[in-house]
């Protein structure tokens, strides 16, 4: 890569102060970490991972994966542009320059056309095979090719690498950790991944007009609730007065019903498959909680102030841009930055005010280190050194130009969106469906149930459970048998 970035340009972006994704002690808590990254200057460091500057002699570190080049992870080059795009792809090509003159390496990454979702592993197991070292990081969709990836031994643990420190905020272990098998991570999640999360958008000026605020503060105290939610949805419907409801009606919520449904689950804090005491996984989506949870959103979902749409087959939809909804739910991102009314965001909702933390799964990228890897040090050194600048460069950026919420001018929802990244969770039931239709089934169980007027979801669930019960037991199996031959 050519290195024709400015000392002082990347001397400045190094002062940016640090967002971490991690988990803290209190998920109510909305303040931002104020450390700052190296500056350059001796005594003006917070922190800077413990790596000093090595030689690894042009060594390549080759990525692959869905995104194009300038989204996340690797950028081509520097754009002398100023638009949303070019600010976050400077950014992304100043931290891979960061790390390639530190580590005195050459980065690189090559984007698959995503077909069948297995173009990755479909790309990558081969070379594996053959004996090569063709990548050093694979970064994934949510739930394609992590079994066969595990199960094929192409996937090398996490916890080998000596360089990364897990216990960084900048990592999410607690994460890692639920996902290993055998106490192997073979599973990663750092700022470097590119996550997509699903939360709450509100309109300020319908709430205005109706006498509500939007409730920033109940966020902050713990309070914001599914009840609460749920009452600041229903009773909201207003026919335009042809009689007959439609896309031209006035709604309290209304939004497609697809993954967003799903992570009302998690945000619940139930999970479709998680570990027990004897670090063994098991399905624990059913219980009462669930039951309860899902007769709540049920009934929300047929209130008539709600509306619900399915992507492939909708009788209608409503933009939320169209200013006929106060609430919507979808993915954080840029698509209501040109509304012409002013824009809140939420996280999705507790179930109650007891739950310890707001929830958001990652329905983004995660990490596989490919089990070729030869050169483990390197390897480790990069995705620690990637990590911290993601944390400190690149996610400041995203707040601040793509998403356009510096603290001094959108404080309220700048403080939202660090939440929902503090509070990043995943589920091994996402992360082991592929390939088994009944744990998939169960994973999309608010999505469909909802989509379908399922009141009785009991049925559903025993229609499913058993062959999830079984594929996931045989993975994990199989995984097991590896590692005691190896």
């Amino acid at each position: 890569m050519k290195k024709r970035i400015l000392a002082a340009a990347l001397a400045a972006l190094m002062l940016l102060p640090l967002a971490s994704c991690a988990t803290g002690d209190d998920p109510a808590d909305t303040s931002a970490n104020t450390n700052s990254a190296e500056a350059g200057a001796e005594g003006e460091t917070d922190f800077f991972p413990d790596i000093p500057k090595k030689d690894y002699d042009g060594a390549e570190f080759r990525m692959i994966g869905w995104t194009e080049p300038g989204d996340w992870y690797y950028a081509d080059g520097y754009e002398n542009t100023e638009n949303k795009t070019s600010i976050l792809n400077n950014t992304i090509y100043e931290m891979n320059t960061l790390v390639e003159e530190h580590l005195n390496i050459e980065m690189s990454y090559q984007t698959v056309k995503v077909v069948t979702g297995h173009e990755v592993f479909d790309t990558v197991y081969p070379q594996i095979m053959s004996g090569d070292d063709p990548y050093q990081l694979c970064t994934l969709h949510a739930y394609y090719d992590y079994p066969s990836f595990i199960t094929g031994n192409c996937a090398l643990d996490f916890y080998e690498l000596e360089s990364p420190d897990y216990d960084q905020p900048y990592w999410n272990r607690e994460v890692m950790d639920m996902l290993s098998i055998d106490d192997r991570a073979y599973i990663g999640l750092s700022d470097l991944c590119w996550y997509s999360f699903y939360m709450i958008y509100c309109n300020k000026d319908l709430l205005k007009d109706a006498n509500m605020k939007v409730p920033y503060d109940q966020v902050r105290n713990g309070e914001w609730t599914f009840d609460l939610f749920f009452n600041m949805t229903t009773g909201l419907y207003s026919d335009n007065g042809d009689g007959t409801r439609n896309d031209k009606d006035m709604y309290g919520f209304a939004g497609l019903w697809d993954g967003e449904g799903n992570a009302f689950l998690q945000a619940a804090d139930i999970y479709v498959a998680k570990k027990n005491d004897d670090d063994e996984f098991e399905l624990t989506l059913y219980s009462d909680r669930f039951v309860e949870m899902y007769d709540k959103l049920y009934a929300w979902s047929r209130d008539e102030s709600v509306l619900c749409w399915n992507f492939h087959s909708p009788e209608y939809t409503v933009d939320f841009k169209k200013n006929q909804s106060y609430f919507t739910c979808s993915g954080l991102g840029t698509q209501y930055l040109d509304a012409e009314f002013e824009v809140g965001i939420l996280p999705l909702p507790k179930y109650e005010k007891s739950q310890a933390s707001y929830n958001h799964v990652n329905w983004g990228n995660n990490m596989i280190i490919p089990s070729s890897i030869r050169n483990k040090d390197m390897v480790g050194d990069v995705l620690e050194m990637m990590s911290f600048y993601s944390s400190t460069l690149v996610l400041n950026k995203y707040y601040d130009e793509v998403l356009q919420l510096r603290v001094s001018e959108a404080p309220d929802d700048r403080d939202m969106v660090e939440l929902i990244y503090d509070t990043v969770v995943y589920d091994p039931g996402i992360a082991f469906l592929d390939g088994n239709s009944g744990l998939a089934n169960l994973v999309y169980i608010t999505c469909f149930g909802i989509r379908e007027n399922n009141p009785n979801i009991a049925s559903y669930y025993q229609k499913n459970y058993k062959i999830a019960e079984k594929t996931l037991n045989s993975l994990i199996r199989k995984v097991q048998h590896n590692n005691s031959r190896s």
